[in-house]
């Protein structure tokens, strides 16, 4: 509990503080932040033609008001830009055609600082002098950060505050809510539909398996590292988890099959958290996905599951 208290306040904290994080506006000089590589991005006036390379930021931008002109597969498959959008790369974003986003001439371009090649693409973009900011977003607070500075371009301040003030608000309500003394050990693995795609998690690896961890609970990953490089079936045993939770990457039914394939295995069963039924496959569009405005219902879902439904003891 004093874990989830100390998340709480550093939430509360960075909350408070994203006035003092604020991109600055000069009336001659346009508007001026950071991204997260480090470079200083300009905009002279408010872009019309934005290209966003990376969905989940597609999602963001037009929860702070925006429209997404130019952008990714996915981002259409996910319904965060229209079918008729162009595209620059038909799947994540993971090799974006040069060619074809120079021809749409975009005004601004937003994508993941997480994808080797799109940082290839703003080298580029940013030679040919065209606004480019890449973000990383990995926890409420990233995203409330990054949703700051597009509403700051956007002048939308109230998406801001439906989408970022009041998602928070309710998060904090939900960390207040966990039991004292209650800290569940647990497992947290990505799955995939095969074994080399299939690793435990730390918080400082992946954002749901920070979540539970300010939600109280103890990754027994964190105290054995041997989890890290592969699923050490003696070393899980040993630990003994109370929840296993499952994150599922690519194919998620193919991914389900595989991991229902391997608790079904003797050795697996004899875990309590296997044989009481205590795991589970998180939502793919809140927990392998960002959450953005849902950050609170994954936060409520994961916190009814360990302290609502009596799953763990």
């Amino acid at each position: 509990m004093k874990r989830a208290l100390a998340m709480l306040l550093a939430c509360l904290f960075c909350l408070l503080s994203l006035s003092a994080c604020t991109p600055e506006r000069d009336a001659g000089e346009g508007y001026t932040f950071k991204d997260d590589t480090g470079a200083s991005v300009t905009l002279t006036e408010t872009p019309r033609r934005v290209a966003v390379l990376f969905s989940s930021y597609a999602e963001m931008w037009t929860l702070a008001g925006g429209e997404v002109a130019v952008t990714v597969g996915e981002s259409v498959e996910r319904g965060f830009a229209a079918a008729d959008t162009p595209l620059v790369d038909a799947g994540a974003g993971k090799s974006i055609s040069h060619e074809l986003l120079l021809a749409a001439a975009p005004d601004f371009v937003i994508l993941s600082a997480d994808i080797a090649a799109q940082a290839d693409t703003a080298t580029l973009l940013r030679s040919a002098g065209i606004p480019t900011a890449a973000f990383r977003v990995e926890s409420f607070a990233d995203y409330a950060r990054v949703m700051r500075i597009f509403a700051d371009i956007t002048g939308d301040e109230d998406a801001y505050h439906a989408n970022v003030s009041e998602v928070g608000a309710r998060i904090e309500e939900i960390l207040a809510s966990v039991p004292a003394e209650r800290d569940t050990r647990i497992l947290f693995i990505r799955c995939g539909s095969k074994y080399s795609a299939t690793k435990a998690k730390r918080a400082s690896d992946h954002f749901a398996a920070a979540m539970l961890e300010e939600l109280g609970c103890v990754n027994i990953a964190d105290s054995a590292p041997v989890l890290l490089d592969g699923l050490s079936i003696e070393k899980i045993i040993e630990e003994n988890p109370d929840y296993i939770f499952f994150s599922t990457m690519g194919d998620e039914e193919k991914a389900k099959e595989y991991m229902n394939g391997v608790l079904s295995e003797p050795v697996w069963q004899s875990l309590d958290a296997v044989r009481k039924g205590n795991y589970t496959y998180l939502p793919k569009e809140s927990f392998q996905y960002k959450p953005n405005a849902r950050w609170d219902e994954a936060y409520r879902y994961v916190r009814d599951l360990l302290y609502e439904d009596g799953a763990t003891p």
